[in-house]
């Protein structure tokens, strides 16, 4: 009997180690994410500051057990972040809900910027230097940096709730 156990758990990794994954991997394309000038790049902002805050307000009515208050998140100004953050008491798939919006969030300015980086200098980003902007989004490394320490107060957010979200990781290369 142990033989054949043995002989089908090689088996089974075997197998399991074979499997090619044919997931092919998403192409990034910036026409998305073009715009023709920077009054436009800003509304596109406003319009993802609008959906983050909706969307936050739909996680604390979901979950809210998991906040500390009910107040309504300010988009436009994530240093208050931190006032908003999931308590640390919360279950882990609220935790994790979270950090896929909020990165998703992030992922999704990198992307407007980075592509329109010759107009960002004239968008204005609260909690953000008007001189240099660009600068900030010109790779995920920069954009990591400006959130994490000037932008917001995310990494607060994230020491509150007890759980890392890897922004770093979330932000997708283009």
């Amino acid at each position: 009997m142990k033989p054949f156990m043995a002989a089908a758990l090689i088996g089974s990794i075997f197998l399991v180690g074979c499997v090619e994954d044919n997931t092919p991997a998403q192409a990034l394309n910036p026409e998305l994410y073009s715009v023709q000038n920077a009054s436009q790049l800003q509304q596109k902002i406003a319009d993802l500051n609008v959906k983050l805050a909706d969307d936050y307000m739909q996680m604390k009515q979901m979950y809210g057990y998991a906040f500390s208050n009910t107040f309504a998140l300010n988009a436009d100004d994530l240093k208050t972040l931190n006032a908003q953050a999931v308590s640390a008491t919360a279950l882990k798939p609220v935790k994790e809900h979270y950090c896929s919006m909020m990165n998703g969030y992030f992922n999704e300015l990198y992307r407007y910027g980075h592509f329109n980086q010759n107009l960002m200098d004239d968008v204005v980003l609260n909690n953000a230097s008007a001189v240099g902007l660009a600068d900030h989004f010109k790779n995920a490394a920069s954009f990591y940096q400006f959130v994490m320490e000037e932008h917001s107060t995310y990494k607060q957010a994230q020491q509150l709730m007890g759980f890392g979200c890897n922004l770093r990781g979330a932000l997708s290369p283009v």
